[in-house]
C-alpha cells in the first residue's frame, strides 16, 4: 500500500516520457507546430540526424530511467532527487507559460510567442497580452503536476511510516 502513489507516479513519468518522445519524432499537426521544427523521424529518413538531437532525447528518457531504478531499488533518496528535477521543471513551465498568461507577457515573450506559437493548438483563450499556454505544454503541465504530487505524497508516507513506533 506504502508503493501505491510511487507507482502511480512511475506511471505518469512512463506516459510523460513517451509523450515527450512523440512530440519530438512525429509531426502532430497544429498540436506540436512550431515553425522550423523537423520531426526526429524525418531526420532519420532524409540521413540529417544530429547526435546532440538524440543526446538532447536520451536526456528526457533519463528521468523516468533512473526513477524506474530507484523504485526497483528501494531508494528513496534518488526518488527525492526525482522529485526535486520535477518541481524545477513544473517551476519553469509556471515561469515560462502561467505568470505571462496569469499578469501579462512581456512584450519579448510576445515577439517569441507570435512567432513560434501562433499557429499551434490552444485549450485556454489568449486576452490581450495574456497569452495562453499551447496545447502540447499545457500536457507536459498537467503530467508533471501528477508525478510531482504522487511522489511527493508516496516519499511521505513512507517516511511517515518509518518514523512512527512499531507495534509489539
Amino acid at each position: 500500500m506504502l508503493m501505491k502513489y510511487l507507482r502511480i507516479s512511475l506511471v505518469f513519468q512512463l506516459l510523460l516520457a513517451i509523450y515527450f518522445q512523440l512530440i519530438n519524432w512525429f509531426s502532430l499537426g497544429s498540436w506540436n507546430y512550431q515553425p522550423g521544427f523537423v520531426p526526429m523521424f524525418n531526420s532519420v529518413n532524409s540521413g540529417k540526424i544530429q547526435w546532440g538531437d538524440i543526446a538532447i532525447l536520451g536526456v528526457f528518457l533519463l528521468p523516468f530511467l533512473l526513477f524506474f531504478l530507484a523504485y526497483w531499488r528501494r531508494w528513496n533518496w534518488l526518488m527525492w532527487v526525482g522529485a526535486i528535477g520535477y518541481t524545477i521543471w513544473i517551476y519553469l513551465q509556471i515561469q515560462t507559460w502561467w505568470i505571462p498568461y496569469l499578469f501579462g507577457a512581456s512584450e519579448q515573450w510576445q515577439k517569441i510567442y507570435h512567432r513560434v506559437f501562433a499557429y499551434s493548438t490552444k485549450i485556454l483563450p489568449s486576452i490581450g497580452n495574456h497569452l495562453a499556454p499551447d496545447a502540447m505544454h499545457l500536457a507536459i503541465q498537467l503530467l508533471l503536476i501528477i508525478i510531482v504530487t504522487s511522489t511527493i505524497i508516496g516519499l511521505s508516507q513512507i517516511q511517515r511510516n518509518k518514523k512512527s513506533p512499531k507495534p509489539e
